[in-house]
């Protein structure tokens, strides 16, 4: 996934969040926090496009 696809992906998760929990919605709330954990999670796993997954990390 690309960096500007992974960082928008971001930041509409975080805005949800902060959104849910101005309104007091915790079931939007804990949906944010899933998406974000989803996010998280796929930037741990090596893409199938880019085998050395986070090898640029190192650098």
């Amino acid at each position: 996934m690309g960096t500007i696809k992974r960082t928008t992906r971001r930041v509409a998760g975080k805005t949800k969040e902060v959104i849910a929990e101005v309104v007091g919605d915790g079931k939007l709330q804990e949906e944010a926090k899933a998406e974000q954990r989803k996010i998280e999670d796929e930037d741990k796993d090596p893409s199938k496009l880019n085998p050395l997954g986070n090898l640029h990390r190192l650098t």
